[in-house]
């Protein structure tokens, strides 16, 4: 495998295949690119726009071209000299051909997962029933499915779940859009009462011959044997007898019998190895592990060998192949034990170059014994986020957040309300299914055997609620200090946020969390607790917090440590000094909020507090007019900062924004219990701001205010992404400028084309050319910089070291030297540097050549102001 020089991320789908990527591959080899990075190509629900939802991981993604549409990309690829990251998804898998976050899953044959459609034939005799995360104690051997759009009795009263015939012979249950199979040894009677109607032997044999097969509760596998052959072999010759149009007839005739009989419908629903249950019961109680709340996607159990195998043999097939010569593994953090997860999947794939989707908080690092290369690179997104935010200004801007929107300034006692909702909403599932295998755990000691359910839960939330990372890693083998003593302050901060708690159960919750408690029960609950918690955090701080405390939205990312207001050059030299090598360094991704250059732009406004706060009430004391319901006002402080730094923004974009927002802030609205009024009156109140000529003009004026200084940070993040250590991610679309926020905005089609044509043009372009235009800059520098690193990949391989200015702004610059060849001079906090007066830096003995300005410099105090004289940031290489 050839070294990770860059990776370019390319979202396939429909309408973007692999064709178009081949498409794509001349213009990003131009550029400098050594890897593609593609979201995952598997198969997955029909009009998937993303390919997490996979339903077949034994088969390429016809959608987007199929074997032979990957193998040209693969072909035109290595032509090119590229190689390719894959995103693989080893958590879960789709149940389903769409979905709604406020409504039922959809099951249908569109595009059907054939081993979870198994699982529903045959229940917990499936070959496949252990290759889900599914607790078969629920439902008594039954899955619950949340696909009905009416209570279950009216579905049944109204006609809305019938059987139907698909097939010869072959019945399903029909639930709305929903098609759903029907188990073999239930068609028993149903097939003998048919034989009565038409007095034909054989088909009454038929019946009784199914109506023998062993219960779909027999797991023995000789029962599970004689089953699925019996049955493939008596369905078979059911099909054939039906091609007598007598037989047919009358199976029709008892299929309509029973369609027309509420009580005989329910009687053969009852021996499904599913139940149909309204959507919102998934709220409450849900049989199988989900990611995050999302009904349609099903936990799968990589850590079973046999599963590991089936769902990832295609993709190592194609590493071993050399078409694939790295993976990019979601959510690890959703895995029953992410290390021997990586171990087997390294043991495969021992030259593959691998990175985790993780992110990582304050103070955690990476666990030293993963056999993985590094992260995504949401870490280096917080850290280099946090650079450019100014430290003087949070008292200032702490203070017109609290006036502005009447909200208290508090992100530790918020982010812990926050994950208390979502435990009590989106994930009371998750909880309740938790609390039963504590309740299970406690029973089965005489210490807490008289605790209730509702003592227990209240507990078991109250320690998640304090969670200092997304997880821990502990498990029957491993007792890491480090997170025992996570475990720890998590109770610790239950107990200092409700003192009433019961401190004999705490002490045992704790004990079984950290695997000290010996017991079946016990081990299950401290597995399935790390794999919740995750979701826990990500669902109240990422998808809650972070569009409540909104005080600056420079800092309200993934990954982002809201208490930690900005990140002095210290702390980004130690973080980028112990990076890994072969870690991605991203700043703009799928799943951020916002782009990196509209973050670099709102990030100005902490440089003019003075200007801001004043702005902000003024345009909202304006506005406020404008609401036909009450103000929203963390939702509008929100919206202001959005339009000014990515103004200007088109107002259905910024009306698509703002329902996003206030549906994950959940304050008036959320998916789940969406008040369609407000709804309204958000997109209303936007119309009209739109439409009031001078306040846009006022909105407009601040915007282009910060546009100069928001282009320089994003200039300078760029050079640092390019050069320090790791490997620089860019996101489709981002080697321009781009104005992207949240999904689906930033998923929007990127013109390539125009991008390409762009490059070309710049081909012979000096540094005067693109000067002013950060779009022309930030594509001009990307191919000068990926360019030096092709062809001296050594000096960007050298060991790290800051670089420290001096002079009266040498806290506005941020340099640092890779080996002893190369050095980054990037400035920071510069809307008020007047000129960078006697300001310098100490550059190391030697000539040195600008690779972006081509000036050339000796060794020793070198003043800023003549570095960027031309650009704001410099590239040293020894001449």
């Amino acid at each position: 495998m050839q070294q990770p020089r860059a990776t370019y991320r390319l979202q396939l789908h429909a309408g973007f295949t692999f064709a178009d990527a081949v498409a794509a591959v001349p213009y990003l080899a131009e550029l400098g690119i050594s890897h593609l990075y593609l979201s995952p190509i598997l198969t997955a629900a029909k009009g998937s726009t993303h390919g997490y939802d996979v339903v077949d991981p034994e088969r390429i993604n016809d959608e987007l071209g199929g074997e032979q549409g990957f193998a040209r990309l693969v072909e035109a690829a290595h032509a090119a000299g590229l190689g390719i990251l894959l995103d693989i998804v080893p958590n879960h898998m789709s149940i389903a051909t769409g979905r709604s976050q406020s409504g039922p899953l959809h099951i249908g044959a569109g595009s059907r997962n054939r081993w979870w459609y198994d699982v529903l034939e045959n229940g917990p005799s499936s070959y496949y029933a252990h290759f889900f995360d599914v607790d078969w104690t629920v439902g008594d051997d039954r899955v619950l499915l949340p696909v009905l759009g009416e209570r279950y009795g009216r579905a049944i009263q109204n006609g809305v779940i019938r059987i139907v015939e698909v097939s010869k012979g072959r019945l399903a249950v029909r639930a709305h859009e929903h098609e759903l199979p029907v188990a073999p040894r239930s068609l028993g009677g149903v097939v003998k009462r048919a034989a009565e109607r038409c007095r034909h032997a054989e088909l009454a044999f038929i019946g009784d011959a199914l109506s023998a097969l062993p219960s779909l509760h027999r797991r023995e596998p000789e029962a599970r044997r004689r089953r699925h052959r019996d049955k493939a072999v008596l369905v078979g010759r059911l099909a054939a007898l039906c091609e007598d149009l007598a037989v047919a007839v009358a199976l029709a005739d008892e299929v309509a019998a029973i369609n027309a009989d509420p009580f005989g419908l329910d009687a053969l629903l009852e021996q499904q190895a599913y139940r149909l249950v309204h959507w919102t019961v998934s709220a409450n109680q849900i049989s199988y592990r989900r990611f995050f709340d999302i009904n349609t996607l099903v936990g799968l159990r990589s850590e079973d060998e046999d599963v590991f195998e089936a769902s990832h043999g295609k993709v190592l097939e194609l590493v071993q192949a050399g078409a694939v010569d790295g993976l990019r593994i979601d959510h690890v953090d959703g895995l029953r034990d992410p290390e021997a997860y990586l171990q087997r999947l390294r043991a495969r794939a021992p030259d593959a170059w691998i990175v985790v989707e993780k992110i990582l908080t304050a103070d955690e690092t990476l666990p030293a014994s993963w056999p993985i290369d590094g992260t995504t690179g949401y870490d280096f997104l917080e850290k280099l986020s946090g650079l450019f935010v100014d430290p003087a200004s949070e008292r200032e801007l702490t203070e017109a957040f609290e006036l502005l929107t009447g909200e208290v300034w508090e992100p530790t006692a918020a982010s812990r309300r926050a994950r208390l909702e979502v435990m009590t909403d989106a994930l009371h599932s998750e909880v309740t299914r938790l609390t039963e295998l504590a309740h299970r755990a406690t029973s089965a000691s005489p210490t807490c055997r008289d605790y209730t359910r509702t003592e227990v839960e209240t507990a078991l939330a109250e320690i998640f609620a304090g969670f200092p990372t997304y997880r821990t890693y502990l498990s029957e083998q491993r007792r890491e200090e480090i997170d025992r003593a996570r475990l720890a302050s998590a109770v610790t901060a239950a107990l200092d946020s409700r003192p009433e708690l019961d401190r004999d159960l705490l002490a045992y919750l704790e004990g079984v969390l950290a695997f000290e408690i010996p017991g079946d029960a016990a081990h299950e609950l401290a597995y399935s607790a790390q794999q919740v918690t995750g979701a826990i955090t990500a669902k109240g701080d990422e998808d809650t917090l972070s569009y409540r405390q909104v005080r600056l939205l420079a800092r309200c990312d993934v990954g982002a440590e809201l208490r930690q207001w900005a990140h002095s050059p210290s702390v980004i030299h130690h973080a980028l000094a112990g990076a890994r090598p072969g870690a991605l360094l991203a700043t703009s991704t799928h799943d951020t909020k916002r782009s990196e250059d509209v973050r670099a732009r709102i990030a100005v406004l902490s440089e003019l507090p003075a200007e801001w706060a004043p702005a902000v009430a003024r345009w909202g004391e304006r506005a406020a007019r404008y609401w036909d319901v009450a103000r929203e006002p963390v939702i509008e402080y929100a919206l202001w900062q959005t339009l000014v730094g990515a103004w200007p923004l088109p107002v259905e974009r910024a009306k698509q924004y703002a329902h996003k927002a206030s549906r994950e802030a959940r304050l008036r609205t959320s998916w789940r219990h969406p008040d369609e009024a407000f709804d309204q009156a958000l997109a209303a109140w936007l119309d009209r701001v739109y439409a009031d000529a001078e306040l846009v003009t006022d909105v407009a004026k601040l915007a282009e205010r910060i546009r100069p200084h928001g282009d320089r940070n994003a200039l300078a993040q760029l050079l640092v992404k390019l050069t320090a250590p790791g490997v620089p991610d860019f996101y489709q679309g981002t080697e321009l400028y781009d104005d992207s926020l949240v999904d689906p905005d930033n998923r929007r089609p990127v013109d390539l084309g125009l991008r390409r044509d762009k490059l070309r043009a710049l081909a012979d372009a000096s540094v005067r050319d693109v000067a002013g235009d950060v779009a022309a800059m930030k594509l001009w520098t990307i191919r000068r910089v990926l360019g030096l690193r092709r062809k001296y990949p050594d000096r960007f391989a050298g060991g790290y070291r800051a670089l420290v200015a001096s002079g009266p702004h040498a806290h506005r610059v941020f340099a640092f030297a890779r080996g002893d060849d190369l050095v980054s001079i990037v400035p920071r906090l510069g809307v008020h540097a007047d000129g960078w007066r006697d300001t310098a830096l100490d550059l190391p003995p030697g000539n040195w050549r600008d690779v972006l300005s081509d000036q050339t410099f000796s060794g020793g105090p070198c003043a800023v102001a003549q570095l960027w004289r031309t650009l704001p940031i410099a590239l040293l290489t020894r001449a």
